[in-house]
């Protein structure tokens, strides 16, 4: 055995790295502008040398990338028309598509459930035509969402309504702010109503219908739970139907008003 494979000679090997890793964060910093203040200190030298290695390469290959079809980076594949496909081949023909793909670090996922062929289409029909930058760096994947092409408004609507619905009955937390329009926000409602409580507890809420366009949405629904109020031990109930509106602000669904039931 060596005197380099002697356990002494661990921690003089770790130092070294250390040292590595800081001229690399320098460089990162000089030529990329690149702010690692936040990193993770309790990290392994050899495992920040392993990230900091990537985000050389990946800065390299993006300082040198140019814009480029995804079809060509791909290669050109020869594929079939979706109207050409039968019902019984357009899964396999699907699932031979994210091979290829995958084959050239890119993915593609959905939010929602959506049928084989259509997501066999939108790859097709108008993922093929979508310029990306054409750099390779190991390990990293493109990702490609099929929603954010083509927005699911009823699953989005939801979602932000229930979200914002637990999220605002919750007083240790602020954050539902960020779910209200910019006008909704500049208003005392949501403010006045949460103040005189101490506490929220939840019991049922749920959607019954919803109603939208592009550019407002209207969602009715039941719920039931108790606020504690202020500097009292007396408790009040909500329970029945309430309504919520919402806009469609910033491309996102923002809510602009929330109705309660009476206690």
């Amino acid at each position: 055995m060596s005197k380099n494979q002697y356990p002494d000679d661990l921690p003089d090997k770790k130092e070294q790295l250390r040292k590595e890793n800081e001229i690399k964060k320098e460089k990162l910093r000089q030529e990329y502008g690149a702010d690692l203040s936040g990193s993770n200190k309790n990290l392994s030298p050899e495992i920040e040398g392993q990230f900091l290695d990537y985000i050389l390469n990946f800065e390299k290959a993006f300082e040198n990338a140019e814009p480029i079809q995804l079809f060509e980076m791909i290669g050109r594949p020869e594929y079939r028309k979706s109207e050409d496909i039968p019902d019984t081949e357009i899964g396999e023909e699907l699932d031979n598509l994210f091979e290829l793909l995958n084959q050239h670090n890119l993915t593609v996922d959905t939010i929602c459930e959506v049928e084989d062929r259509e997501l066999y289409r939108f790859i097709t029909e108008e993922l093929f035509l979508e310029e990306i930058d054409n750099m390779k760096v190991p390990g990293m994947f493109t990702h490609f969402t099929y929603e954010e092409f083509h927005p699911n408004h009823a699953y989005d609507i939801e979602n932000h309504s229930i979200d914002f619905f637990r999220i605002y009955l919750d007083k240790k937390s602020t954050y539902y702010t960020t779910f209200l329009s910019k006008e909704a926000e500049a208003g005392n409602w949501h403010t006045d109503f949460r103040a005189s409580f101490r506490a929220f507890t939840i019991r049922k809420f749920s959607i019954t219908k919803l109603f939208f366009d592009l550019e407002k949405a209207r969602v009715q629904f039941e719920c039931d739970f108790t606020g504690e109020i202020e500097n009292s031990i007396e408790k009040v109930r909500y329970s029945g139907k309430g309504k919520m509106e919402l806009v469609n602000q910033w491309g996102f669904w923002c809510i602009d008003k929330l109705i309660l039931p009476q206690h």
